[in-house]
């Protein structure tokens, strides 16, 4: 801290230039956070935004930010909004949504001929995948494909 004759004004170190940041949103803010030395509350204090909003962010719930959070974010983490845009991904448009929708009809079909050797569609990782057996409303036999991921958040449902 440096006092500046009225109060004190809390001096921020520049990120080092060897650090390698990580790739994703959620893993950019806690990075930053870390090496700003906060907690999340401390952020979210400084963000005026919930402490959910900021675990939201950081458990990958949230990946992309309007511009007003990005610039509230970054400015609360001393950076330049540009480091927290560069590894936003933006929801996805209809199109890419129906294609994707058919490729989980596809995984689900797959799952339920006995296959589960199959690829995560969001990190290409292997799914942990199995079958579900049950009863509907009448008490007849179902099943139900379910696979996720180890290593991201996807989830077959």
């Amino acid at each position: 801290m440096i006092y500046t004759g009225k109060n004190f004004v809390k001096q921020v170190k520049p990120i080092p230039q060897n650090l390698e940041l990580a790739p994703t949103l959620a893993r950019r803010v806690f990075q930053l956070r870390e090496l700003r030395n906060m907690t999340v509350k401390d952020l979210a204090k400084s963000c005026r935004m919930p402490i959910g909003r900021i675990e939201d962010i950081e458990y990958g719930l949230e990946t992309w930010l309007s511009t007003t959070d990005r610039q509230v974010l970054a400015k609360a983490l001393v950076v330049e909004p540009v480091l927290l845009q560069e590894v936003e991904t933006r929801p996805q448009l209809l199109n890419e949504s129906l294609e994707r929708e058919i490729k989980l009809r596809e995984i689900t079909e797959i799952i339920l001929q006995g296959r589960t050797d199959l690829e995560c569609l969001d990190c290409g990782h292997t799914l942990k995948c199995s079958i579900q057996h049950g009863y509907d409303i009448e008490g007849r036999p179902i099943q139900f494909a379910k696979a996720f991921c180890l290593k991201c958040p996807f989830i077959l449902r």
